[in-house]
């Protein structure tokens, strides 16, 4: 078969959420498939794809749309797929960051409606506000229903999207995003320095999705100044330079650290105790699911399947709300805890290890196959 992926995530070189498609593609050129993809500049040109390259798969760089180019594709004056519809796939898998993406690109959205083989969506992240209108509603609800598969990584994405389209999916299915290395057991709790607790978040600084700014407040008060404790922001992202300013803004420069990218989790959690991750928007957080693999307790909010995998005072503990104040009390929570931390993290690998399934590329391939009617 010839199979077609398309990612409409853009900004970034790579991303958690290329994961699961590269797995995909991966697994379909490994069985004698033939692979195109259709993505960003940035993520074509990516060392992720090496071994997609050397098996033989094709990537097709998009150029991201601005508002003049928006507009001309919108009037049929220009077409980033023009290759796609003349490679003449079997089968087209669309992997979208946020459910109304197809909205934002005109050029995607006539591809999908004009398409005459079947469609497979991967949806890897949903919040609320993400689809809003009648007018989206009546563009994405034929585009979900009519696919032969959608693939959700989080069981509350699935539902949200219902909701939201006031449509029933029952070919939905939820796997998860795969993790690049599975760890055989959690890493030794970290002992540099035994009397700083050590809490890291791993996000890119995209402030509206990931609050790493809610964070900053949670700790500002006078009670978490008197304490020892050190916080690493790992990531990079466009709002890196209002980081910077709100921890200045609340006097945490000594307390507060920008890390950058660090692409072996390993490293990070070797000398980390505790993730933080107060999303407002997610799929299920890759970040999440290699933090306990480490053998590391999170606090997580309700965001998208975060708290599916993390249960309170087992694996880490679910914030009810993204509010400052609000993850201040689960904060202070966690910390009157902080004897159990290590005990939490035994329990987030085995848990994390039984969630990602170490067959996870097998399975992904049969799914979308079977729902292609290819044997």
């Amino acid at each position: 078969m010839k199979i077609a992926i398309i990612s409409t995530v853009g900004g970034y070189s790579w991303a958690g959420s290329e994961e699961m498609w590269k797995l995909l593609a991966l697994e379909l050129l490994q069985s004698g498939h033939k692979v195109a993809v259709w993505a960003n500049v940035a993520i074509t040109s990516s060392e992720e794809l090496v071994e997609f390259n050397r098996l033989g798969g094709k990537a097709f760089r998009l150029e991201p749309l601005n508002r003049l180019t928006r507009r001309t594709t919108n009037i049929g004056l220009l077409n980033r797929y023009r290759a796609l519809t003349k490679w003449k796939p079997d089968l087209v898998c669309i992997s979208v960051g946020a459910p109304a993406d197809p909205v934002w690109q005109p050029d995607l959205l006539k591809l999908i409606n004009s398409l005459e083989v079947p469609l497979i969506m991967i949806v890897q992240g949903n919040a609320e506000g993400l689809v809003a209108g009648d007018c989206q509603r009546n563009l994405l609800g034929p585009i979900y229903t009519s696919a032969r598969l959608v693939i959700f990584v989080s069981q509350q994405n699935a539902n949200m999207l219902e909701r939201q389209l006031a449509v029933s999916l029952p070919q939905a299915t939820i796997l998860s995003n795969p993790i690049r290395t599975r760890l055989p057991k959690p890493l030794p709790w970290p002992m540099q320095n035994p009397n700083e607790i050590r809490f890291a978040t791993v996000a890119r600084f995209e402030l509206i999705h990931k609050c790493q700014d809610h964070t900053l407040a949670a700790f500002s008060s006078s009670q978490w100044r008197e304490r020892n404790w050190r916080l690493s922001f790992f990531g990079e992202g466009p709002d890196k330079r209002y980081l910077q300013d709100l921890i200045r803004h609340y006097g945490l420069s000594d307390k507060v650290d920008l890390c950058g990218y660090v692409r072996d989790f390993r490293k990070i959690w070797s000398n980390q105790h505790f993730h933080i991750l107060n999303s407002h928007s997610e799929g299920l957080s890759l970040a999440l699911i290699e933090s306990l693999f480490c053998g590391r307790p999170a606090l997580v909010t309700r965001a998208g399947g975060n708290a599916e995998l993390v249960r309170d005072g087992m694996e880490g503990f679910i914030s009810p709300g993204m509010h400052p104040e609000i993850v201040a009390e689960t904060l202070e929570r966690a910390w009157v805890n902080r004897g159990y931390w290590e005990e939490m993290g035994r329990s987030g690998f085995l848990r994390a290890a039984d969630w990602v399934k170490d067959d996870l590329g097998s399975r992904l391939k049969a799914s979308v196959l079977d729902k292609a009617g290819h044997p």
